[in-house]
């Protein structure tokens, strides 16, 4: 008799040990992506594209120029995103970033002070985008990311030369050298290709990271479920 009821007190102490193991894994399962939902996040780029560009090609096209420092813009990010399915989701992403060139010649002005200006390129695109969610499985969502849509981009020259309102900008593209004015805005065809990751830290909020070509090369961030 007491051997029998040691055992129905083993089993029942295992099966409340399994009961318990599943319920905390029921608790973590925080469902990173699942059909239905929207999310929406916001992030913050920490490779800036731009200045990676601009410091690039400084040599070569800006070599008139007797001295340029850089400085960058932030970029920012947010995005919705709707759940088609446990795998695929399509939303918006909306971005904005520069740089800001600071430009020095060697000449001076009618107040004899050294001529300098800023260049200044700021943009903001709205993208379509469709993402992919390769790896699911509550906690951790892995997907790859592809955007495409319109960017509006924007230049505008300061200068402490007070004679003239144009900067001459010596950009050399082959035989062309142009002059812009101090303020020109031009759309251009937006497009981004990144490698995301995520982890839900709580049911419906996650951090976020991104990576690849986009206005950052990286980019981290929260992303929310509803």
């Amino acid at each position: 008799m007491k051997f029998k009821i040691l055992s129905i007190a083993i089993a029942l102490l295992g099966a409340g040990k399994l009961s318990g193991q599943e319920f905390a894994r029921a608790e973590v399962d925080y469902s990173a992506f699942t059909k239905g939902k929207t999310f929406v996040s916001g992030g913050y780029g920490l490779i800036n594209a731009n200045f990676i560009l601009a410091r690039t090609l400084e040599k070569s096209l800006l070599s008139g120029w007797d001295e340029v420092n850089f400085s960058k813009v932030p970029n920012i990010y947010v995005k919705g995103e709707y759940a088609l399915s446990n795998h695929v989701g399509v939303g918006l992403n909306i971005a904005t970033g520069g740089l800001i060139a600071h430009v020095f010649l060697d000449s001076l002005n009618n107040q004899n002070l050294r001529i300098a200006g800023d260049l200044t390129y700021k943009s903001w695109s709205a993208l379509a985008r469709i993402n992919y969610h390769v790896l699911n499985d509550g906690q951790w969502d892995l997907y790859v990311g592809l955007g495409l849509g319109l960017r509006m981009n924007t230049v505008k020259v300061t200068s402490n030369d007070p004679l003239t309102d144009r900067w001459n900008f010596p950009v050399k593209l082959g035989i062309i050298e142009r002059q812009i004015p101090n303020s020109i805005s031009f759309p251009s065809v937006g497009a981004d290709l990144t490698l995301g990751l995520s982890y839900n830290v709580t049911p419906g909020v996650a951090i976020y990271s991104e990576l690849g070509m986009a206005k950052s090369a990286l980019q981290a961030g929260l992303r929310v479920g509803f």
